[in-house]
């Protein structure tokens, strides 16, 4: 007995020391769940606090080696009386290093508040009625004020290159589409609908009306005209219930407005594509897009928790794997697992994607702890 037990204490050694090069081997390069980089964005003020689940956040890629996060602090007022103030946080990320380029701050003292990125690079940021453009260092480009109207309406072309700005308390009042990277006025539009049923691409913008059959479409300096009904998916609810978003001039993905258990890829025209469904009690997130139009990815997630109406429980979905698809084939060419939620220890989860333009590099983003990984 002593003597097996000898044998077996002197062969571990040799055996490890047999399957050490090959273990070292295996786990050099970097596998489809190993991030090329981890950033923890805390030092910035990107921190794990409850006021980063109300804040206005953007993440997305200039270029190919340029991963931009800005993000809005809140602070407590000095006096009940004043308006709550902000800090307008912004950090420059070399993509392939996760390195901090540089990292800049402005204070905001008027709200609501929202921030893009532009396709140069630059800061679209609102604050009240303003529209302000900054580099990236935070020094003010320009800036429009909007005061026909008490309050208006913001979207944004999933590559940041068009604004909508739409009257929401004067429906007479026409909206203006915008250049971000100069807030030049593109065009006038006629307000058809309501300001939040609006999708802007780079050359046409979508409109949803109330009713299951009306979707509108325009093109800049000409009328809206009405297009086919666009449900075409299995599992995707009527039209005043879908979420449209461009992926690229004339191809846009739907799907529903929560937990779509489908989402389809359409020609502007109403022709499908492509439909992509999961299994029951599994959901699509929102879709990101890359700019340039070459890819788009969509979180897979789960419904997790059980269903009790009595005691007013319902299933949630918690985020399982990120999805990127490439649009020419309408190929999968990458998957990985991100942090969830549990039902049994619930937590906030901020969890935000990017892409970059070649499709090469991918960063989410999960309550301030960034991770990049490599696509091919």
């Amino acid at each position: 007995m002593r003597r097996n037990l000898w044998c077996r204490i002197t062969t571990l050694p040799l055996i490890f020391i047999a399957i050490a090069p090959f273990a070292q081997c295996k786990a050099s390069p970097v596998g489809p769940d190993r991030p090329l980089w981890r950033l923890d964005l805390g030092f910035a003020g990107l921190a794990r606090q409850p006021n980063l689940y109300e804040s206005p956040l953007a993440i997305g890629f200039v270029d190919s080696d340029t991963l931009v996060v800005a993000w809005f602090v809140s602070h407590l007022p000095p006096s009940p009386r004043l308006a709550e103030p902000a800090t307008l946080k912004a950090v420059y990320i070399n993509a392939n290093t996760g390195k901090v380029r540089s990292k800049s701050e402005w204070a905001a003292t008027s709200r609501p508040l929202e921030v893009d990125i532009t396709p140069a690079g630059n800061l679209l940021v609102r604050t009240g009625q303003t529209l302000h453009l900054f580099s990236p260092e935070l020094k003010p480009l320009n800036k429009k004020e909007f005061t026909t109207s008490a309050v208006f309406g913001l979207t944004v072309s999933p590559d940041g290159a068009r604004a909508l700005v739409c009257p929401v308390s004067q429906v007479s009042s026409p909206a203006q589409l915008l250049d971000t990277d100069t807030l030049q006025a593109l065009d006038t539009v006629p307000v058809v609908v309501r300001c939040g049923n609006y999708f802007v691409g780079n050359k046409f913008i979508l409109a949803r009306g109330d009713k299951d059959s009306e979707i509108f479409v325009r093109t800049p300096g000409e009328p809206w005209h009405p297009l086919p009904l666009l449900s075409p998916a299995d599992g995707i609810e009527p039209t005043r219930h879908a979420h449209y978003i461009f992926l690229n001039e004339n191809v846009l993905a739907a799907n529903s407005s929560f937990c779509s258990q489908a989402f389809s890829i359409l020609t502007i025209e109403g022709k499908t594509l492509s439909t992509v469904k999961l299994p029951e009690r599994r959901c699509w997130g929102s879709i990101a897009t890359s700019r340039g139009g070459q890819y788009f990815g969509v979180p897979e997630e789960r419904l997790r928790g059980i269903k009790n109406e009595t005691l007013d429980m319902y299933p949630f979905p918690s985020p399982e794997q990120f999805v990127v698809y490439r649009l020419a084939d309408l190929k999968e060419v990458f998957r990985v697992k991100v942090e969830g939620i549990s039902p049994w220890f619930p937590k906030r989860l901020v969890q935000k994607y990017a892409i970059s333009p070649d499709g090469g590099r991918v960063a989410i983003m999960s309550n301030g702890v960034i991770r990049a990984y490599a696509v091919h």
